[in-house]
């Protein structure tokens, strides 16, 4: 069962919250969420939640508070004064694990720090924080001749960060070129990740035409390219058009794979407009036909339509919460 605490009960939760052990927080900041999607409670309600748990250093903990950042990243849009506030917010919460542990492991730390660690200096560079910028950057450039060489916990984020703010074609080249060659599996999907940071029209239609080529992307990785593309507003509509003029491709290439009917699913996990929801159902509901298909094009169909919904109910609330602690 789920405890929804309410009114003078939940402010005395909150009040204690600091002062519970980890495994209390956790269980709060988790029925806090879960009573936020099942819709008994806003997403604004969870900022107060958050607000309290800035400078907690358990793991159970910040990967919850992580998880929550995620679910209220939804509601906001780019370029706005919402984006800025929430990536304020996001610095915020943070913080304290970013300036006690920084991005190089330190001896005589434990597992656990490392972990806090990953996720500290991800939302460090998720919210654009210019030192933590400026320090991933060095430490790229000191590993650049051999980017496989980057510290595991941290090469995600330094890859990302270089691509965020300081995209070139040579980087894109570079980028490109050590994923056809890498052979680590979870090297590779960093990689592709970074790239899907690109913000440049140019570098990202090549990008995307790379995708037909299967000496630079085996078609059974394709739809882990396609996935992260989706994802951001600058490479979003690209992807989704490229995906649509080369469906009789992406059918033959892929159609006996397990992972073709992802084609049909990762937009539903990622589009939130009512205008991708108009052109999802224009394109696929003439293909309900195909029983291969027909189920997860209904599912995705819902998925969407119960996104939007969900986002036109509770934006101007959350956007509004965000701002009074984003920049308080």
């Amino acid at each position: 069962y789920i405890t929804d605490y309410q009114g003078d009960l939940l402010e005395a939760v909150l009040a204690e919250l600091e002062t519970l052990d980890n495994t209390s927080k956790l269980q709060i900041v988790q029925e806090r969420r879960l009573l936020a999607e099942a819709g008994h409670i806003s997403y604004a309600d969870l900022l107060p939640v958050l607000d309290k748990l800035a400078k907690e250093e358990s793991y159970l903990v910040v990967s919850a508070v992580s998880q929550v950042i995620s679910a209220l990243e939804r509601f906001i849009d780019e370029g706005t004064d919402a984006e800025t506030a929430f990536k304020g917010l996001v610095a915020k919460l943070a913080r304290h694990n970013y300036d006690r542990l920084g991005f190089e492991a330190k001896d005589g730390e434990s597992d656990e720090d490392e972990l806090v660690r990953q996720l500290a200096v991800s939302m460090m560079i998720r919210s654009n924080d210019a030192e933590a910028s400026q320090v991933a950057s060095q430490i790229f450039a000191t590993h650049k001749e051999n980017l496989a060489g980057l510290p595991a916990a941290i090469r995600s984020q330094v890859l990302i960060n270089e691509m965020k703010h300081h995209e070139t074609k040579d980087l894109l080249a570079l980028y490109l070129d050590t994923y056809t060659h890498a052979t680590d599996a979870v090297f590779k999907r960093q990689l592709a990740a970074a790239l899907a940071y690109s913000t440049d029209a140019d570098n990202i239609q090549n990008l995307i035409t790379s995708w037909k080529d299967k000496f630079v992307v085996k078609p059974q990785d394709l739809s882990a390219w396609y996935y992260q593309f989706l994802a951001h507003q600058a490479t979003q509509k690209t992807a989704w058009s490229w995906a649509r003029e080369n469906w009789a491709w992406i059918k033959a290439a892929l159609g006996g794979d397990m992972s073709f009917d992802s084609f049909v699913i990762l937009p539903a996990h990622v589009f939130k407009t009512q205008q991708r929801l108009a052109e999802y159902k224009e394109f696929f509901e003439p293909q309900l036909s195909d029983l291969a298909l027909s189920r997860n094009i209904g599912m995705g169909i819902k998925e969407i339509a119960a996104r939007v919904d969900l986002i036109s109910r509770e934006k101007a609330a959350v956007e509004a919460v965000v701002l009074q602690y984003g920049n308080a």
